[in-house]
Parts: structure tokens; sequence; C-alpha cells
């Protein structure tokens, strides 16, 4: 079973790889249009200071089509990470003490921290010589504080939420760990019930409904707080401790599972549309839904009901969730410095996502796998583990 779990981290990856990609791609479709499309290049005078305006006339185009498609099928990858993660935590708490012990979270967090303060300093560092984003304040001690928040809150770059969001998971796993053990319904009942709400405050807000307490409850729950998010980090290490209990009701309802995966996958498309229309806008950035969720939990069962499960290239997948951490840390500044290139050297190919996503694809893997396996048999070999966990 541990196999399984390392071939879903595997999945996962490729999974957000697929997902960042596919983000990069709208925002070329959208947002960059006017560089390889001068007809539809105009300035939007009322933000400060004025700058291109999106174009979204290719919203339900081929092109359109495609990017959604793909980026709802991969929306298990962050709940496959987590899930995982959970499901390790249990096996280090043992399941017969469901203790976890101090060094070991240490050993974890200090893991996380140590590689993610590495390249988030690295992203500053680039973002200022090369973007110009630097974070400016009349008070040189303000502006010392605004990186060490975006530090705390994973703000380097969009997708390193995620690493605050572990280590907050890793610190409440002594209360989780006898919870899942001894009461692991009601641990996934109450998880689930706060996801929910959390995530019904984005439907409200969408539709401009429950001011103004929606909008602060919004802000006091963001993507790296762990409420949003600790469903899947409880499933896991329920599933560390239960997963004997569980393989009746997969195996037994496998071909249910397998039907309701593809059934959610399906209704999350419709749920975005449906959300798009009744939103009057012309563009929503609106990815994590019901019907999203579901899905992803439906994929995670139906991969675990399978007694043997044979992906073409399995062992290869599951030597990249092997190195999940180390891609996960370099892939998207890959994708925003090849994303760059092509904008400024080659901006026809934005136009054509039939070319641009499998450069972005094979860019944000296989960099980052050809600097750890260059690293790992270099001199500096010796931080490794500090640069890629």
């Amino acid at each position: 079973m541990t196999r399984r779990f390392l071939l879903l981290m595997g999945l996962g990856i490729l999974g957000l790889i697929l997902n960042h990609s596919a983000t990069f791609g709208y925002q070329a479709t959208f947002d960059l249009a006017w560089r390889y499309r001068p007809e539809v290049a105009t300035t939007c005078e009322d933000l400060t200071p004025p700058v291109r305006c999106p174009n979204y006339d290719q919203v339900h185009s081929p092109t359109y089509w495609g990017l959604t498609v793909v980026r709802r099928f991969i929306a298990f990858g962050v709940p496959v990470f987590l899930m995982v993660s959970g499901y390790f935590i249990a096996f280090a708490a043992g399941r017969k003490d469901a203790r976890i012990k101090w060094p070991i979270l240490k050993t974890r967090v200090v893991g996380l921290a140590i590689p993610y303060l590495v390249w988030s300093i690295i992203i500053f560092v680039g973002q200022a010589i090369f973007y110009n984003r630097v974070y400016f304040s009349d008070n040189i001690y303000l502006t010392a504080w605004e990186y060490i928040r975006r530090l705390l809150v994973g703000g380097a770059t969009g997708s390193y939420y995620y690493i605050p969001l572990l280590i907050q998971l890793y610190l409440l796993s002594p209360i989780l760990v006898p919870l899942a053990k001894n009461r692991w319904k009601g641990l996934l009942i109450g998880t689930a019930v706060l996801m929910i709400f959390v995530e019904t405050l984005r439907y409200l807000q969408l539709f401009g409904l429950g001011e103004p307490v929606v909008p602060t409850l919004i802000k006091l729950t963001p993507l790296w707080f762990f409420p949003r998010r600790l469903f899947w980090f409880a499933l896991g290490i329920v599933f560390g401790f239960h997963i004997g209990d569980f393989k009746p009701f997969f195996v037994r309802h496998k071909n249910k599972l397998v039907f309701g995966t593809v059934l959610f996958y399906l209704l999350s498309l419709v749920e975005f549309e449906v959300l798009l229309a009744a939103s009057g806008q012309p563009w929503i950035d609106f990815f994590s839904t019901y019907t999203t969720n579901i899905y992803a939990g439906l994929f995670m069962m139906a991969m675990l009901s399978v007694k043997k499960l044979k992906l073409p290239y399995t062992p290869q997948i599951m030597d990249i969730g092997a190195k999940a951490f180390g891609i996960y840390l370099i892939h998207e500044q890959v994708l925003e410095l090849v994303g760059t290139l092509m904008f400024r050297f080659t901006p026809w190919i934005l136009g054509y996502q039939i070319l641009y996503q499998p450069i972005m694809i094979v860019s944000a893997l296989g960099v980052p796998l050809l600097l750890m396996w260059a690293v790992s048999r270099s001199p500096a070999k010796k931080l490794y583990k500090y640069s890629f966990g």
C-alpha cells in the first residue's frame, strides 16, 4: 500500500505541473493576447498604472476547452499531497501508540523549512533583479517585515502557500493523530464540515452576498491557513491507521468509485460553466468548487480500490513521487522563466497552446529533475537535502 501512496504522490506532482502550466496558458490566452494579436491591444486607463486590458473573446474556444478539460482533470494534485503526508504521519506515529513524537515532527518541519527558505530567498533576489519586484517602504524596517511576512505565508510565489500550510498541519498532528486513531468518524465529519463552510464563503463572495462578514471571513481563511485543507490531511492519517478496514469497502465498491470519479469530473466542468454564466463576469478564477473536491476524494479512493494497479511508466512515476518536494519548489519559477522568454522572443507561440503547453510541461518537469540530478552528482551533493528536501 505504501507503494500505491508513492504512486499517488507522483501523479499528484504531475497533475500540479499540468495545472500550473494550464494556468499560464489561460494567462497567455487572455491577459497577454495583445502581445501576438495587435488588433485586441487596448489600455485599461482606470487602472494605476494603466496596463494592457485582458481580452476574453477566446472563452469557450477550442483552446479554452483544451485547457479547462486538463485543469479540471488534475484537480486532485494538492489533496493527494496532503492525504499522502497525513498517511505517513500515521505511519511515523506508530499504529499501537498513536503518538507523534517531537523529534519526528522537528525533522519533518526542518526538512520542509530549510529548502523553502533557500528557494524563497533565491526567488526574492531573482524578482528584484529580473522583474524589478522589490517591496519598498519609507521605513527600511517595514520593508524587512514585508519580506518576513511573505516568508511566513508562502508569498515568494503562488504555489508556496502549500509549505506553511503543511508545516501547520504537522504541528497540529499531535492533536489529530489520537483523534484519527480513536474517533476517526468524528474527525472526518468535523473537518469536512469545516472545509464546506470555508468553500461556501467563496460562493457567497462570487455573488456579492454576506457583506461585510463574508469578505472578512475569507481574509481569515486564506489558502496557507489550515482550515481550508485540513480534511485531506486528516483523511490521510485516518487511512494510515484504518486502511485495512477501508480495503473491503474499496474493493466492494470499486466500480461505483470509478463511475463516481468520472461523473463528478464531468459535473465539475458543468459547475464551473454555470458559475461563470451566473456571475455575469467574463472570467472567474474559481477552481476549488464542491464538485472538484468530491471528484478529488473519489479519484483517490478509486486509485486505492484497484488491487493490482498497473499504469504506464509506474516506476518512473513513483520515482517522480519520491522527488515531488524538490520539483514543487522549482517548477513554478521554471514556468515563469520559460513563459517570459517566449513572451519576449517568440510571442506567436502564446497563441498556439498546442505548442506552448508541451514546452511548458516538459520544462517544468525536466529542469527540476535535471538540476536535482546534477547537484546529487556534484561536489555540492551534501547540500542536496538543504536544497530539495
